[in-house]
C-alpha cells in the first residue's frame, strides 16, 4: 500500500464504484424492459389455454398456482371484488380479446370463451411492484457505494489530518514533531520525508540562533564596560552624554534579547507573586508621567492583587506605554487594567495610543524580532524592533495571549491578556 500512487488508488476507487452502479441500474432496466414480451407472452399463454378447453374444463385448471373461474355473462356475480366491468372493457379494446390488468399488485387475465367469462385471478408480479423493488435497489447500491467511498477517501487522505497535527506544532514553535511515516503513503511518503528533513534544518538554524543570541550579551558587556570607563574620561560635556546614551542603548538591547531568549528557551523562569494592582500600576505609569503628562491610566478589577512575575509584567508594560509613547504623535495614551466578569481569573492590560497605526498587513510580523515598519517606525523613531517581541514572550511565558489592533492616522490597542492572574487567589 505504501507504495502506490495516490492519484492511481483514488482513480481506482472511482472506477470501481461508477461500474458497480453501472452493472446494478443496467440490470435493473433489463428486467424492466424485459416485462413487455413477457406480458405478449401472458396473453398468448391465456388464449391458448381458454381455447382448449370447454368452460366447465377450465374451472379445475391452475397457472401459477391459481384457478380459472369461469362465470356466465348474463349472471356476474356481484358479491365478488372481481373488477367486471374493468375487465369487460379491456376485453373489447384489446385486438386479441384479452384483458390484463393488475389486481392486488398481481396481474389478472380475462376472455370470453362463448357465453362465459373466463377469468385467471392472479399471476405474477405487477409491473409497478417490480420497479419499486428495482428502485429501492439502485437507491441501496448508490447509498453503499456512496458509503463505501466516504470510507475509502477517508482513508486514503488520512495523510492529510497527520499534516495538519505536524503543521500546528510547528506553528506553535515546536520544530521538533515529525511526521510520522507509518501513517502516510504513496507520494505522501515522500513529502513527509523531506518536512521532516527541512523541520530537522530549522531546528537546528533556530538553536543555532538561540545560542548565539544568549552569547552575544556576555561576549559584549565587556567591551561596553570598557566604554563606559573610557567615556568618563571625554571632557566635552554633550559628548559624553551622547554615548552615555548610546551604551545604555546598547545594554537595554542586550537585556531584551537575554531575556526573551532565556524565556522562550524556559532557562529563565517566571516566579510569581503577589502584586497589589493600584500600587503596582501607578508606580510604572508616574515614572512616565515625569515627562508625559498626556497619560491616562484605568483601573477596574474586583480584586486588589493578582498574581503573575513582577518583574516580567514590569518590563512588558514599560515597554508597551514607551511604545505608544514614541509613535503617538504627542497624544493622549490610556492604560486600562480590567478583570472581566466573564472571566473573573484573567487579568487584561491594554494601552491605547492615537498614533500613526499600524497597517493590517504588518500587524501579523509586529511580534518577530527587530521587525520595524519601513515609514512609521523607522530607525530614527528609537525602535529597534525588539519591544513587542519581549511582550509577546513576557505574555506567553505566562500563558497569555497578546493581541494588535490598529488603524492608520487613528492609532493603535495593544491588548494582553494573562488568564490565571487572579486564579490562585479564588
Amino acid at each position: 500500500m505504501t507504495s502506490y500512487s495516490v492519484f492511481a488508488l483514488l482513480l481506482l476507487n472511482t472506477l470501481v464504484s461508477t461500474i458497480v452502479v453501472a452493472l446494478v441500474s443496467v440490470s435493473s432496466l433489463q428486467r424492466v424492459a424485459d416485462e413487455h414480451p413477457r406480458r405478449y407472452l401472458s396473453k398468448t399463454l391465456f388464449s391458448y389455454v381458454v381455447n382448449s378447453f370447454q368452460p366447465e374444463e377450465l374451472s379445475r385448471v391452475r397457472l401459477d398456482g391459481a384457478r380459472f373461474e369461469v362465470f356466465p355473462l348474463d349472471r356476474l356475480p356481484t358479491d365478488t371484488e372481481l373488477p367486471f366491468e374493468t375487465l369487460l372493457d379491456g376485453i373489447h379494446r384489446d385486438p386479441d380479446g384479452v384483458a390484463i390488468t393488475v389486481f392486488h399488485d398481481r396481474y389478472m387475465a380475462a376472455a370470453i370463451h362463448g357465453n362465459t367469462l373466463v377469468v385467471l385471478p392472479q399471476f405474477g408480479r405487477s409491473l409497478s411492484t417490480q420497479a419499486m423493488a428495482l428502485v429501492g435497489l439502485v437507491v441501496a447500491t448508490v447509498l453503499t457505494v456512496l458509503l463505501v467511498n466516504v470510507v475509502a477517501i477517508r482513508y486514503l487522505t488520512s495523510p492529510f489530518s497527520v499534516f495538519k497535527r505536524v503543521v500546528k506544532n510547528v506553528d506553535d514553535g515546536n520544530l521538533s514533531f515529525r511526521v510520522p511515516l507509518d501513517k502516510t503513503y504513496g507520494e505522501f511518503r515522500d513529502l513527509a520525508n523531506s518536512f521532516n528533513g527541512m523541520l530537522q534544518r530549522l531546528e537546528h538554524v533556530n538553536a543555532a540562533r538561540r545560542h548565539m543570541l544568549l552569547a552575544i550579551p556576555h561576549e559584549v558587556r565587556t567591551p561596553l564596560a570598557r566604554l563606559k570607563v573610557r567615556k568618563d574620561l571625554i571632557a566635552d560635556h554633550d559628548l559624553r552624554r551622547e554615548i552615555s546614551r548610546d551604551i545604555n542603548n546598547l545594554e537595554e538591547i542586550l537585556d531584551t534579547i537575554l531575556q526573551t531568549e532565556r524565556l522562550q528557551s524556559h532557562e529563565g523562569k517566571i516566579k510569581r507573586e503577589e502584586i497589589d494592582v493600584e500600587a503596582f500600576f501607578c508606580e510604572i505609569v508616574d515614572e512616565f508621567r515625569e515627562y508625559y503628562d498626556k497619560l491616562t491610566l484605568v483601573l477596574d478589577t474586583a480584586d486588589d492583587t493578582f498574581h503573575a512575575d513582577g518583574f516580567s509584567v514590569g518590563l512588558l508594560l514599560k515597554n508597551l506605554i514607551s511604545n505608544a509613547i514614541r509613535y503617538g504623535r504627542d497624544r493622549p495614551i490610556t492604560v486600562t487594567v480590567t478583570q472581566p466578569t466573564s472571566s473573573p481569573d484573567t487579568l487584561v492590560l491594554s494601552v491605547a495610543d492615537e498614533g500613526v497605526g499600524i497597517p493590517d498587513s504588518q500587524i501579523p510580523y509586529m511580534t518577530e524580532p527587530f521587525w520595524r515598519l519601513d515609514e512609521s517606525r523607522q530607525r530614527k523613531s528609537g525602535g529597534y524592533g525588539l519591544g513587542l517581541y519581549l511582550c509577546d514572550t513576557i505574555t506567553k511565558s505566562h500563558d497569555g495571549k497578546l493581541t494588535i489592533r490598529s488603524t492608520v492616522d487613528q492609532g493603535t490597542t495593544v491588548t494582553v491578556a494573562l488568564p490565571t492572574a487572579f486564579a490562585t487567589l479564588r
